[in-house]
């Protein structure tokens, strides 16, 4: 047992989790809603980091400068600690696809981010990390049962994955709460078609039912994150108010 698992273990503190958002790792709504829901930590007074699997990448949405991947860490070719990018006070990033991809494949390495959570230069009370929908055995190993995200487009695609990974986390817990946004529709009736079919079908797998936090309209084909509108930006805090909310009472 190392050095920092030992003082967890006498001090009675648990170890750190991970929440994840469950999504589309080539659509940029779950790095959208990621970055609003550090913006939302930072004015509750949260330090929060996010390792960031998104393709287009949180940093350089901010206009922050690039820098190595997460895998270049499980390479030995960087420490942990020089990869965490502040985008704002309290609000820092380590760029993850690659890395995530990688423990996507290999989920019993997820113990090892874990063990390093401490070398961090940042005293972290919350983390998160956007994951593909087939990440399930590592967002497990990253969160447990705490509570988990899903981004879900109104495509067939989606859906499916979605579905499949929902289904998939019923052999790991029952009792995992699970909160679905539904991201790129036209307006709040096909959001609330969408999660009502994925409410139906996984209603047999769960000892709570889906939780409806919201949704996102669909932006503009080509759009960067740094370019959204101000409607996206508002449908993005109000969802980000809620999760963080729902996180507040969930560690009360």
């Amino acid at each position: 047992m190392d050095q920092a698992n030992t003082l967890r273990k006498l001090l009675g503190h648990n170890p750190p989790q991970v929440a994840p958002l469950m999504g589309d790792m080539q659509q940029d709504y779950a790095a959208l809603l990621a970055r609003l829901v550090l913006e939302q930590q930072a004015k509750l007074r949260h330090v929060a980091v996010l390792f960031d699997g998104s393709k287009a990448g949180v940093p350089s949405a901010a206009g922050a400068p690039a820098r190595a991947d997460l895998l270049n860490f499980f390479n030995g070719q960087a420490n942990l600690e020089d990869l965490v990018i502040k985008l704002a006070d309290g609000q820092f990033v380590v760029p993850a696809n690659l890395g995530l991809q990688a423990l996507t494949q290999r989920p019993a390495w997820a113990g090892a981010l874990l063990g390093n959570l401490h070398r961090l230069p940042v005293s972290a009370d919350r983390f998160y990390a956007t994951l593909p929908y087939e990440a399930v055995p590592l967002a497990h190993g990253l969160a447990g049962q705490q509570e988990w995200h899903w981004v879900v487009h109104p495509t067939a695609s989606s859906v499916t994955r979605a579905f499949q990974g929902l289904r998939s986390t019923k052999q790991l817990s029952k009792n995992i709460r699970h909160r679905v946004i539904v991201a790129g529709v036209k307006n709040a009736h096909e959001a609330d078609d969408v999660f009502a079919n994925l409410l139906e079908s996984t209603s047999q797998f769960f000892a709570q039912p889906l939780q409806y936090a919201g949704h996102l309209p669909a932006m503009a084909p080509g759009l960067r994150l740094s370019q959204v509108g101000r409607d996206m930006l508002a449908a993005g805090r109000r969802i980000a108010r809620a999760l963080c909310s729902a996180d507040e009472h969930a560690l009360a």
